[in-house]
């Protein structure tokens, strides 16, 4: 509408400043060529092998049955989509000459390509009944709340702890990492002796400590469930004064020089704190709910039947002992 009216408006104010002349009529435009269609995917040609072909319709269906991993490194990587297309041809190739072996017509082939035929149709069904099945695994917010009041005791947190430590590892073994009984002892003294001076002890970890998950982090586990510590010094963590260094544990890793920097009690985590772990909780609970719920009605149609085989017999005996011979015979 917009563009017509414009144009009625040119038309006007050419005929106003020429009155007295027609118009000469303008040349006919030269007509655009129409740009071509875009192939379709079954068109184009990405590889020939032998008296066949691999065309962009063959890469989109293989690609299609890639796990998302596997989609993203192909879109993402540089000449991802060449390479997975140079490996479909060289499998191809593999596959002619397969052929011209006769090993199509060996059993174990026509069993795989019966098993993968029924894995390809089973992912043509879930596909066609995906909408369906999509609308039975929405799981709205009051799902999410009933799911973490059915389920109290998968948001317990357990006593937290956070320590710091210095290991000074004591060797297991000739040959094994670490130093002597003796060493470590005057180590752990060494440590001590540059604590009392004034030292940090984040500081000092980084320098010493042994233990590499948490020698560059300042000998810092925050916020750990000390039940999952070897006992001794899950046990030292749990009744430690809290800003204090303790006197040197010794555990089967060696000794360690420990500072409890706070505890959390064991508590009910809120809802609103739990939510996004019980969202996804409920997700993996309604999954299995709509697969269950599929199963079982597929089986009423259809027959079904997970048969246990009998067990093997057992192996005769190789050989039998002898009989004792009776008394008196010959």
């Amino acid at each position: 509408m917009l563009r017509a009216s414009l144009m009625s408006l040119i038309a006007l104010g050419v005929v106003a400043q020429e009155p007295a002349k027609a118009a000469p009529q303008a040349p006919p435009a030269a007509t655009a060529p129409a740009p071509a269609p875009a192939p379709k995917p079954e068109d184009v040609v990405l590889a020939k092998v032998g008296d066949t072909t691999i065309s962009e319709a063959d890469f989109q269906a293989a690609f299609q049955l890639l796990g998302q991993q596997e989609q993203m490194q192909i879109l993402m990587i540089q000449g991802g989509k060449d390479e997975f297309v140079k490996h479909m041809a060289e499998s191809k190739l593999l596959s002619i000459k397969a052929k011209r072996m006769e090993l199509d017509k060996n059993p174990s082939y026509q069993r795989a390509l019966d098993r993968a035929k029924d894995d390809l149709l089973a992912r043509e069904f879930l596909t066609k009944e995906s909408e369906a099945l999509q609308k039975k695994l929405v799981v709205a917010e009051p799902d999410v709340k009933a799911y973490y009041e059915k389920h109290p005791e998968r948001f317990k947190q357990p006593d937290l702890v956070s320590v710091r430590h210095i290991l000074v590892s004591v060797k297991q073994g000739e040959g094994q990492p670490g130093v002597t009984e003796a060493e470590a002892k005057a180590r752990i003294a060494k440590i001590q002796a540059e604590l009392k001076k004034g030292a940090k002890f984040d500081a000092l970890a980084k320098k010493y400590s042994d233990d590499p998950g948490s020698k560059d982090n300042g000998g810092l586990y925050a916020d750990a469930d000390p039940s999952g510590w070897v006992p001794e010094f899950g046990a030292a963590a749990r009744t430690q004064p809290v800003g204090k260094v303790g006197a040197p544990v010794k555990t089967s890793y060696g000794y360690h020089l420990m500072k409890v920097e706070n505890r959390k009690p064991a508590r009910q985590v809120p809802f609103e704190e739990a939510k996004p772990t019980a969202e996804k909780m409920a997700q993996q609970e309604r999954q299995m709910q709509v697969w269950n719920e599929l199963m079982d009605g597929l089986r009423k149609e259809i027959p079904f039947e997970l048969v246990k085989p009998a067990p093997a017999p057992q192996a005769a005996e190789s050989a039998k002992a002898p009989e004792t011979p009776k008394e008196g015979a010959k």
